[in-house]
């Protein structure tokens, strides 16, 4: 069925139908009487947490005899699905207080791969046939089930016809359809869940830096900032197109992305595409996003300080930036610097805000807002043949000026002029870095 039938359903259904929908209820009903039949018909709970009724040896009353699955964020440290799952499908809880007000999304993280089995009607493959085993995450009774829960929402990855169970959950203020281009808007609503929380679930803005860098469309990430060789490699993209790497959730971890049509190749004519991963490694793209002209350079920040990095360009000497990662009108539009300058992003005074620089020569210029004629911070750090790139190097929560040259990565601690702080070797000539992070 397509994204537009599936909307269409939804919208006559939820009109007709409790809050829920029947949609929600038929497929989790559906599961349900499946896989546990005897209790969901005898005992009044959600078909959700039906789904799994047994927890080892946890005493009754643990958390792990709830029913409903883990946070990703608790079992893996970040909240975003881990490798080899998929986001198949997501509802949404209000009055939880913890979104400004606004509505909380859950995302389901299901096992992506099924090893050659087929589905039933569910969309769900057999426990037997993932490497996932159902239990108490991280085997605590104190946290809820991971690999339990067999079912699939459905709202997203649609053309993903069989799936695992759920190992985990991402907990979002983010529309699902602004983490994963698959996702549509038919709408499901669980406030049971509103509560459902973590301290992971609100990352520390100070990620760690990290240096990366692209040859092709091949990524190779180092995760300390010493010489050596890479402690992770994948692809994603294609060379020629331009990578990026930002946190696009708010999860504390940024993941890559790839832009494509600013030099070569628009996946539309006269579009610039980005090609956004929200799951580290490789894989499709989660997010596919128009904005842009050929001949921008893309950029990406925290525009707003919501903990989200988003998108923007820089067209000339003209700032676009969008506070979603979505197509549209730019929400701050500035002239900054001049034709020919490189831009550079940063949070250059530690308030949770990405603003803007640009490097012209050796000289940086640094804005603390977004008025051009705004408070700056200017100084001297070369060499000049060398590419400006900016991190958190020292983890204090601002971010600084570094160089690559040919391999050579040169970092400043301080927003000042000077020698280099740090020197360490990582890529060659060839390769483009990029600086990635996650919350230590």
């Amino acid at each position: 069925m397509s994204t537009r039938l599936v909307e269409a359903a939804a919208g006559l259904l939820e009109r007709t139908t409790s809050r829920r929908g029947f949609l929600r209820r038929a497929a989790i009903v559906g599961s349900a009487l499946v896989t546990a039949p005897v209790v969901y018909l005898l005992r009044p709970q959600t078909a959700y947490s039906a789904i799994v009724t047994t927890c080892g040896d946890c005493p009754p009353g643990s958390v792990c005899c709830g029913g409903y699955t883990e946070l990703c964020c608790t079992m893996y440290g970040v909240n975003t699905c881990p490798p080899g799952t998929v986001i198949a499908g997501w509802w949404r809880a209000e009055g939880s207080g913890y979104c400004g007000g606004g509505s909380r999304y859950y995302m389901d993280c299901n096992s992506a791969d099924c090893g050659g089995c087929g589905c039933g009607y569910s969309g769900t493959c057999s426990d037997d046939c993932v490497e996932c085993s159902c239990g108490c995450a991280n085997n605590d009774c104190d946290l809820r089930q991971a690999c339990c829960v067999r079912f699939r929402y459905g709202q997203c990855n649609q053309h993903i016809e069989c799936v695992g169970p759920i190992e985990c959950r991402v907990v979002t203020c983010l529309p699902p359809w602004e983490w994963d281009s698959s996702c549509s808007k038919a709408d499901a609503r669980d406030d049971n869940t509103r509560f459902h929380d973590a301290a992971c679930l609100s990352p520390s803005l100070v990620r760690q830096a990290h240096p990366g860098v692209v040859a092709g469309a091949t990524f190779a990430l180092r995760d300390t900032l010493t010489a050596g060789a890479a402690t992770e490699t994948y692809e994603h993209g294609l060379p020629g197109d331009i990578p990026l790497m930002a946190d696009w959730s708010g999860s504390g971890l940024e993941t890559a992305a790839m832009v494509r049509g600013v030099r070569h190749g628009p996946l539309e004519p006269g579009a610039v595409t980005w090609l956004i991963r929200q799951i580290p490694g490789p894989g499709a793209p989660d997010l596919v996003v128009s904005y842009g002209q050929p001949g921008d350079i893309p950029i990406a920040g925290d525009w707003d300080g919501d903990g989200v990095d988003t998108i923007g360009v820089v067209r000339g000497n003209r700032w676009l930036l969008r506070n979603h990662n979505s197509g549209g009108a730019a929400d701050i539009d500035i002239v900054f610097g001049e034709p020919g300058d490189i831009p550079v992003v940063g949070d250059w005074n530690g308030n949770g805000f990405d603003t803007p620089g640009v490097v012209r020569g050796t000289r940086w210029i640094l804005l603390n807002g977004f008025d051009p004629s705004g408070a700056r911070v200017e100084f001297d750090f070369g060499p000049i043949e060398g590419i400006p790139v900016v991190g958190d190097w020292s983890a204090a929560g601002r971010d600084l000026p570094g160089r690559f040259v040919a391999g050579s990565w040169r970092l400043r601690y301080s927003l000042t002029g000077g020698a280099a702080d740090a020197t360490f070797a990582f890529g060659d000539a060839t390769g483009v870095p990029v600086v990635w992070g996650r919350v230590p």
